[in-house]
């Protein structure tokens, strides 16, 4: 059970596996995107459709039709990754082996709908994956194996991304023999280390220069970019550095320089930001050398900062 790419890797593993060779894939009904707003498939579903594998999207979470088809079909596992659903008692207590589930964090750190992009922009140096058995609570379940990996000093959400896929192949192909063999041996998490990231929105795209440029920087990593207002005018950011020197007497937002050799530099809590790649509305994102060759920024003008939503609660 899937609906985002993340999952493909393991999907792909489990056809292949001869223990657990795949069934079908359930995945969510398809929306409309794109500027058309024509209804697509997401690629969990197309990748199903190209395949030639059993493919059920139903709305909302799976109920008895679904589980009832899954064992008309001899279905003994479910595994789910990025699903986005929450399941009822049916798909949970659906056999003998427990319903899996493949989570994108080294458990209890980073429950919720957002680890990959949130242990980035939180600059975390370390994350992983863990294979848990899903229980009413979100990602609170029992844990039996954790596959760790490292955030490197440029990483996006799109890098680790891939590699936390692969991972997540690996500890399946590690795993499910233990299952078939001797069982699992789940570990349950401790309540007090437990943190929770949301769901994402472009709203956190937006800049706020009173964090330090270190941390802007890595949330353009994680979001994909960076948004603030210039006179008016929304500007998106695709590529940034930073430096830890911090200028003197410089209000947080305040443009220092703005050229094609350095791109538009700007004052922060502390630190500097460098951004080397911006885009004006209906245009192409082009390097600093192309932008500033028709667009000028006034030097000394400060960019009001956005109050930003905690990407990271406890409860």
């Amino acid at each position: 059970m899937a609906s985002d790419p993340i999952a493909l890797e393991s999907i792909k593993y489990l056809r292949s596996c001869h223990d657990f060779p795949l069934a079908c894939v359930v995945s969510n009904p398809d929306k409309p995107k794109g500027r058309g707003k024509c209804v697509q498939p997401n690629p969990v579903s197309a990748w199903a459709i190209s395949e030639g594998v059993e493919l059920m999207r139903p709305e909302g979470s799976p109920g008895v039709e679904v589980s009832n088809a899954l064992r008309a079909m001899g279905v003994d596992l479910i595994v789910v990754m990025a699903y986005g659903i929450m399941l009822g008692d049916n798909i949970l207590n659906y056999g003998k082996y427990p319903c899996l589930n493949l989570h994108a964090s080294i458990l209890p750190e980073l429950r919720g709908a957002s680890p990959i992009e949130s242990a980035i922009a939180l600059g975390m140096r370390r994350t992983g994956v863990s294979l848990m058995k899903i229980v009413k609570k979100m990602d609170a379940g029992p844990v039996c194996a954790v596959k760790e990996v490292d955030i490197g000093e440029r990483e996006t959400s799109a890098t680790l991304r891939e590699k936390i896929s692969r991972l997540s192949a690996e500890l399946l192909r590690e795993k499910l023999c233990d299952l078939l063999s001797s069982g699992l041996e789940f570990t349950s998490q401790d309540e007090s280390r437990a943190t929770y990231v949301r769901k994402l929105s472009k709203l956190d795209m937006r800049l706020d220069f009173n964090l330090s440029a270190r941390e802007i920087d890595a949330r353009i990593r994680a979001f994909g970019a960076g948004i603030f207002e210039y006179n008016g005018e929304t500007v998106k950011v695709g590529e940034s550095f930073f430096s830890d020197n911090s200028p003197r007497d410089a209000v947080p937002g305040t443009v220092l320089e703005a050229s094609g050799k350095n791109g538009l530099v700007v004052a922060c809590a502390s630190g500097t930001a460098f951004f080397t790649k911006l885009q004006r509305p209906c245009a192409k994102m082009l390097p600093a050398s192309e932008f500033f060759s028709a667009r000028k920024f006034d030097i000394g003008y400060v960019i009001q900062s956005a109050e930003l939503e905690p990407l990271l609660k406890r409860k």
